[in-house]
């Protein structure tokens, strides 16, 4: 899903400690200069690669051949697993979804395969098609030495320091060293030439799209670099574009999650779950379950909570904000803890292990090229403020893309905007009405950026359709895709 808030305990207490305390002036460059839009070179002559398909677990599977470099359509080549699920009534085939699970970093084959039944009701008219983007899964993926596998160890040292930066900056050497030159070339702009080949391989004049998260920024790039083959694009939980890109003017030296307001959008989650469980007959928390979960907070965050540690607690909170049933254990957690925590006054401290952020390879090669990522100081100044503002997420939202800084492959073709090419018809955004990771402020954002869109709201805590599922959501997205002049709803209840 999206980068949101992948985030671990491991950061010492100096971490914040040291930012919000330390000297704030430490000098240092700006933000990597936002360079002009790539050019929409299309897929630049390159070959189109042949489509052997094979059986796999009753679907279709292939490895494709695409250019590294789209300026070099004809040099070097890497290999890109595909699978395909045909449309079940081929005499009522409408065309190809292409289906883009987030992250990045998480490969769409074994996704569409676990996920598949959220699309029946368009199984019979479209054939599902997904790609481990390059980089990714079994799509030549990165290889970081000691940082490979499915996490990158957090930054050590205290931040604000050169210890803390020469950490953040390893896995980036790490990533550079064992995957050498594709290191450079892993955009999602070029993800999308990818999947415009594989169209162009099936034949196809268009495809539909349909983004989760991550895949969001996925689909509208495509959308925008092959806006003449795109028939439809459902963007579910999506991305501010301009945020994560290179942020409006004005925000460039902002870190990415602090320009898309997710702390915001994390504690306002938070306080409506509270809120929730309040008005009910019996909330583990009591009738102020804001204040009291607030003290539980402190507690923790103060180091007086027992075993329960800031990190941990912080974390378990944003496990259950991510879809509505894990709330009511997360009250009765919480509720479990409250004898334990003196009352705070509403004063949280900074906490002695706070959250922080960790990643697996393959999303920091993809989001250290797609973003414009600020300097080490302007990080730390964004720190300062986040932690004032946010005391429970604050730190973590800001630091949640150290690694980046200075990240060494910067695709040259990546794709940092506009975001409004005309498209056949519009886009439809399906948001959660509090996302924790992908606000539903981003996606108005987005449906303001692009050409023209519709934003259909899901009455629901929850990050995307996936864990915020809603039958009215399903049809309406169902009914779009099978004919995009449809009018969608403007909002639609949570449930199934």
């Amino acid at each position: 899903m999206r980068r949101g808030h992948r985030r671990t305990r491991a950061l010492l207490a100096v971490l914040v400690l040291a930012a919000v305390v330390g000297c704030a002036g430490r000098a240092g460059p700006g933000p990597r200069e936002a360079e002009p839009a790539a050019p929409p070179m299309g897929t630049n002559g390159a070959p189109v690669p042949a489509l052997d398909w094979r059986a796999c677990g009753g679907s279709q599977c292939a490895d494709v051949v695409v250019p590294l470099d789209y300026r070099r359509p004809t040099g070097p080549t890497i290999s890109l697993a595909v699978l395909r699920m045909p449309a079940t009534d081929p005499a009522a085939r409408i065309g190809t979804l292409v289906v883009n699970y987030g992250g990045p970093g998480t490969p769409g084959t074994s996704s569409l395969r676990r996920l598949a039944g959220r699309f029946d009701a368009l199984r019979a008219r479209f054939d599902l098609v997904a790609i481990d983007p390059r980089g990714t899964g079994a799509s030549s993926p990165v290889a970081c030495g000691p940082f490979g596998g499915d996490r990158v160890p957090v930054p050590a040292g205290p931040a604000r320091t050169p210890e803390f930066w020469a950490s953040a900056a390893e896995p980036g050497r790490a990533c550079l060293a064992g995957t050498g030159e594709r290191l450079g070339h892993l955009s999602t702009a070029n993800a999308a030439r990818d999947v415009d080949l594989v169209r162009q391989a099936l034949g196809e004049q268009t495809v539909s799209l349909y983004g989760y998260s991550y895949g969001t920024y996925s689909a509208a790039t495509y959308a925008n670099l092959f806006p003449a083959h795109t028939r439809a694009m459902v963007l579910d939980g999506s991305l501010d574009l301009v945020a994560n890109a290179a942020g409006a003017p004005g925000t460039e030296r902002v870190p990415v999650d602090v320009r898309a307001a997710v702390s915001e959008a994390w504690e306002e989650t938070f306080g409506v779950a509270l809120d929730r469980c309040a008005a009910g007959p019996a909330c583990p928390l009591g009738p102020d379950a804001r204040a009291r979960a607030t003290d539980v907070v402190a507690a923790a965050a103060s180091g007086t909570l027992g075993a329960t540690t800031s990190a941990d607690l912080v974390a378990r909170i944003d496990r259950a904000l991510q879809t509505e049933g894990r709330l009511p254990g997360l009250m009765r957690a919480l509720g479990a803890l409250a004898p334990g925590a003196p009352p705070s006054g509403g004063r949280i401290p900074l906490p002695a292990a706070p959250w922080a952020p960790e990643h697996s390879p393959s999303y920091l090669a993809v989001q250290c090229t797609d973003s414009v990522t600020p300097s080490a100081a302007d990080m730390d100044a964004a720190v300062v403020a986040e932690q004032a503002a946010h005391p429970i997420v604050g730190a973590s939202t800001a630091l949640n893309h150290a690694m980046c800084v200075d990240w060494p492959a910067i695709d040259p073709d990546r794709y940092l905007g506009p975001w409004n090419a005309p498209l056949a018809a519009p886009a439809l955004l399906v948001n959660s009405r509090w996302d924790p990771t992908t606000p539903l402020a981003d996606a108005r954002a987005t449906a303001s950026q692009l050409a023209a869109a519709h934003v259909l709201v899901v009455d629901a805590i929850g990050h995307t359709t996936l864990d915020a599922p809603s039958r009215c959501a399903a049809e309406a997205y169902t009914a779009y895709l099978l004919d995009p002049r449809v009018t969608p709803p403007e909002q639609c209840p949570a449930g199934l």
